[in-house]
């Protein structure tokens, strides 16, 4: 990359360019009065990706206007991000100082729904106005990265006397850019990937990865190894290194049926001569799997191109289709529609969209309002907060202000939290059906109370014991109007007495043992991860008496802890890829340090201080890594062997 950000334009996407973000000269630039903008969809924030970023002239001219899409987190924001590298000991002008008028939107996984990008330019009813839908991806990289898929549709009306709904129609124009990113089973680095059988419900990490962009016009796919260069196991691999090869992507291009696809992100250590050679090496391959699958070696489907700057490739023109599925020109053709508002429609913003300063309502009559309202201040963009704990007071500023979040407790002045939702729910128009509502349960709320919730919408009901993190995290994904993807997981249906087993062994708060730590070694050695740990559940936190490679770390809150969920499996619980998975996806163990993308959990058993004949789970072995990857059935009953062994331990005890 050479300390230029790769970058891939649009018009539409009728053309695609190919180029790289460089210093202008600004003496070049005369700003007009027109207005002009756009979207910036940004995969990662290596330095490598958003160096270019501060250098891009459009972002300082105030009739620009440009919103900047990137991978959200919890811990920063994109905005804190970005302006990290601005800061004045590397760069003399600030983020702030940009003179555009400019919106940053972290976005997470979203394969389906997506977000639209509205071409409004068109009044005229009898010319369909068309319409961007982006939908993104994770990535397997060593920081968190998406890719995206855009998709061109039309903007028809419904009916001749309607301009308000109208129904989106794919066009048939489509792109996938995918940067950065390393396969899922590294074997397949040397291709040998199988494509996903319909008939069975499940698919590989690398089936997924590949039917996010099946039959897209064209791909641009991060491949910037050969096999023999990112070898596996020798000195000089490139395994880990968040990367493709050229057998890997040549190969799932041409099984998920592409049209075109760019080689990109290429090794800047290459030479022009080495990528013409690389080229017809990758052309080469495209045509084996032609001939493999009995096609003609002559008209292979898949077309392979290196991509240069200053490229551009012209996508064939496709017909705008009516709601029969009748072109604008008459001809007859298969769609899938769906009825949505037209965009200029005066409904609410999408469930992604920042609309002003934001207010989050506290009813907080038992609870400590201070860590939150702290942690809540303390942000950029940092919402206004209103602490109230009365019914009356509360309803009125509810009334008055609409604030964007509401989290109460279950006890108020005056009414529970659940009677004051219900008014909001039917009293107060559709911003009161609509807006979130956080609900904290008082002890010993159980089944009822969360099927009252479930009936009030609720956005959620938080029972026992919670980190003022999760509390934050939780407001923080509401403000965003995102689903939080990190669950609590609920307590055992005989959790006082499983407590109290666990407060019975007398292993809490005890010196570090050898017997324990052997084990939690050898299971970090045997399955090749940096973390191994013997973890107990306890009331509000977990605490480890065994720790191999979270240095210094004793314990987390309860809520941040996968083996909180894993305690309620009988068997062994795995997660491949916890950035896929909606239980933990948010966890700060996943958003920041130490990055779980793998766990594995064995629950731990003893028997029962209350009836001796009965085991109950106290804690769990793990072992954890921050790379995405399975367990064969070989290691899950390893794994079950070392929590056998821990058992053993502890059985000796009693």
């Amino acid at each position: 990359e050479g300390g230029r950000s790769s970058i891939t334009t649009s018009d539409g996407l009728d053309e695609v360019k190919v180029g790289e973000k460089e210093e202008p000269k600004r003496n070049n630039v005369k700003p007009t009065p027109q207005k002009f903008g756009g979207t910036i969809l940004l995969t990662h924030t290596h330095w490598d990706h958003i160096q270019g970023l501060p250098f891009f002239v459009p972002l300082y001219l105030p009739q620009f206007e440009w919103t900047i899409y990137g991978p959200r987190g919890i811990a920063k924001s994109l905005q804190e991000i970005l302006s990290g590298q601005m800061q004045h000991d590397y760069f003399p002008v600030r983020l702030g100082d940009m003179a555009s008028k400019t919106k940053y939107q972290g976005l997470c996984e979203d394969m389906e729904k997506g977000f639209w990008l509205d071409n409004d330019s068109s009044t005229d009813c009898d010319h369909p106005t068309s319409s961007i839908k982006v939908t993104s991806k994770y990535l397997n990289h060593s920081v968190l990265t998406l890719g995206y898929k855009l998709e061109e549709f039309a903007q028809i009306p419904l009916s001749s006397t309607s301009n308000e709904l109208f129904r989106r129609k794919k066009r048939g124009v489509s792109m996938a850019y995918i940067t950065d990113h390393e396969p899922f089973d590294h074997a397949l680095a040397n291709g040998g990937f199988t494509p996903r059988d319909p008939r069975k419900p499940n698919c590989t990490a690398d089936q997924y990865h590949v039917q996010f962009f099946e039959d897209v016009d064209i791909l641009v796919h991060d491949c910037q190894y050969l096999f023999s260069e990112y070898a596996p196991g020798s000195p000089t691999s490139k395994e880990y290194w968040g990367h493709s090869t050229v057998e890997y992507v040549v190969e799932v291009a041409f099984y998920a049926n592409v049209k075109q696809l760019l080689l990109f992100h290429h090794d800047p250590q290459r030479s022009d001569d080495q990528m013409d050679d690389l080229l017809i090496y990758a052309r080469e391959l495209a045509v084996k799997l032609e001939e493999k699958c009995g096609g003609d070696k002559e008209s292979v489907r898949l077309k392979v191109d290196a991509a240069k700057e200053g490229d551009t490739y012209d996508l064939d023109p496709y017909v705008f289709l009516d709601e029969n599925g009748v072109s604008i020109d008459g001809d007859v053709s298969e769609s899938n529609g769906e009825s949505i508002h037209h965009a200029n429609d005066d409904v609410s913003p999408p469930r992604s969209v920042f609309t002003g300063q934001q207010c989050v309502l506290l009813g907080f009559y038992e609870s400590a309002s201070g860590p939150i309202r702290d942690m809540l201040e303390s942000t950029d963009n940092s919402p206004k907060v209103e602490v109230l704990q009365s019914r009356d007071e509360l309803l009125h500023f509810a009334e008055q202000n609409h604030p964007s979040v509401i989290v109460l407790d279950n006890v108020l002045f005056g009414c529970t939290g659940f009677e004051f939702c219900k008014v909001i729910r039917t009293e107060m128009g559709e911003w009161g059906k609509n807006v979130p509502m956080l609900v904290i349960a008082c002890p010993g709320e159980g089944q009822r109370a969360r099927l009252t919730a479930e009936r009030l919408n609720l956005d959620d009901f938080i029972q026992g014991p919670y980190s003022p993190s999760y509390l934050f995290t939780r407001i923080q994904v509401s403000l965003l109007r995102m689903p939080l993807r990190w669950r609590r997981a609920p307590l055992a249906e005989n959790e006082s007495e499983r407590l109290a087993t666990l407060q019975s062994t007398g292993l809490l708060d005890s010196l570090p043992e050898e017997r324990f730590d052997r084990i939690t070694r050898l299971a970090k050695a045997m399955f090749k991860v940096p973390i191994s740990l013997v973890s107990l559940a306890d009331e509000d936190r977990q605490w480890f008496k065994s720790n191999q490679g979270l240095a210094g770390a004793t314990e987390t809150p309860r809520d941040y802890a996968f083996c909180s969920h894993a305690i309620l499996t009988d068997d062994i619980m795995v997660v491949p890829d916890a950035l896929q998975d909606e239980r933990f996806a948010d966890n700060p163990l996943v958003e920041g340090s130490p990055n779980i993308r793998f766990y594995a959990g064995c629950p731990i058993k003893v028997p029962s201080c209350e009836d001796g004949s009965n085991k109950i789970p106290i804690g769990t072995l793990c072992v954890i890594d921050s790379k995405p990857r399975d367990l064969s059935e070989d290691e899950r009953r390893a794994l079950k062997d070392f929590g056998a062994m821990i058992e053993q331990e502890l059985s000796n005890d009693r």
